[in-house]
């Protein structure tokens, strides 16, 4: 009886994995179509790959050699770029060559060469769906964030000597925030940015006022969410110049992505103080920007002075992720959020 009931289970696995197989091998194989590149803005240089077909994230396989990018593609033929002699491929400055290889029947490997140095975490590589109404194929989309220019790492800080700036670390303590799919805490990379801010601010004259300088509740475990914020609120004092409180956001889509700032409406200095930080952080961070917001956040709606919440990146996309918990990338950051407070006390 057992013999029959192990034989019956082996022939259910054999036919399930037989028609998985079959399923497999009969999935269409995608046609690399084009690949043309441009900047997004001076800090990320973009490469776009079409395709017609169907290529899923485990398809891909990418990594850093050097200056270069190599793009494995599974279920993937070389196509119509090969046929038409690479006439397709149209390149901007700073990416100096693109090649694709057929490496079998099933498997195309793309080669981007750069022609400035980057680090594994100053690149991603994501899929874009087709957009029919804009008569769009699907992409695989490449972005790079190009080394700053020496003329863009001014000596920022400088407007913010004897001013008095409060920092607010976004959650902390029994509060993780938003938590991102190799476990990074949205209050880890909030804090590590603070205080790099601070470090930075301080160096330039300015006074500096922390609503939290380590991992803890501002006012106390498990109280009221307004509470909590109130507290961060009452750490400004009476002459409190500015007031930013630093966060990042998270969606259950892996695939949103970008920074962006918000200010309460009744304030045209508090929109113009997210404006500036919107720019400084496009420019050192190289992000999609999603804009200057007008929001009704408890922190920045009832602070006295001129005051923005900005959102970093997505901690919840794994590409962003990894940027959020790069040392280099959390310096970036900081040094954007000085630029653009240098900008505010002295333009």
């Amino acid at each position: 009886m057992i013999k029959k009931f192990l034989m019956a289970v082996s022939l259910i696995f054999f036919v399930t994995l037989t028609v998985f197989s079959a399923a497999e091998a009969a999935r269409p194989t995608a046609e690399l179509m084009n690949i043309f590149s441009y900047d997004v803005n001076e800090r990320t240089l973009r490469v776009e790959i079409v395709y017609r077909g169907e290529i899923s994230e485990s398809d891909i396989y990418s990594r850093r050699e050097g200056n270069s990018i190599i793009i494995d593609l599974n279920n993937t033929t070389t196509g119509r770029i090969n046929k038409i002699s690479g006439k397709s491929i149209r390149l901007t400055k700073g990416i100096s060559n693109a090649a694709v290889d057929k490496i079998s029947d099933t498997k195309a490997q793309v080669t981007l060469d750069f022609d400035f140095e980057f680090a594994d975490n100053d690149f991603s590589v994501q899929t874009q769906s087709s957009a029919r109404m804009q008569r769009k194929f699907s992409r695989i989309v490449v972005d790079v964030a190009k080394p700053i220019k020496k003329s863009q790492t001014k000596n920022y800080g400088n407007g913010a000597a004897g001013h008095v700036v409060v920092l607010d670390a976004g959650h902390g303590g029994s509060d993780n925030g938003a938590v991102g799919p190799s476990r990074l805490t949205e209050k880890e990379v909030t804090l590590a940015v603070a205080l790099k801010t601070e470090r930075l601010l301080r160096d330039a004259g300015a006074e500096v006022i922390m609503t939290r300088r380590t991992d803890i509740d501002v006012a106390a475990p498990g109280v009221p969410d307004v509470t909590e914020l109130q507290a961060r609120v009452d750490k400004a004092p009476y002459d409190a110049e500015i007031f930013i409180s630093i966060h990042c956001n998270a969606f259950s889509n892996p695939k949103s992505n970008g920074m962006e700032t918000f200010y309460y409406g009744g304030s045209s200095e508090s929109k113009r103080l997210a404006t500036l930080l919107n720019e400084e952080l496009l420019r050192y961070g190289g992000l999609n920007n999603r804009g200057v917001k007008s929001a009704n956040f408890y922190v920045i709606k009832h602070t006295s002075c001129p005051a923005s919440l900005i959102e970093l990146a997505f901690i919840t996309n794994y590409n962003e992720e990894r940027l959020l918990a790069d040392e280099d990338y959390q310096e970036r950051m900081a040094q954007a959020i000085v630029t653009a407070i240098d900008r505010f006390f002295n333009e």
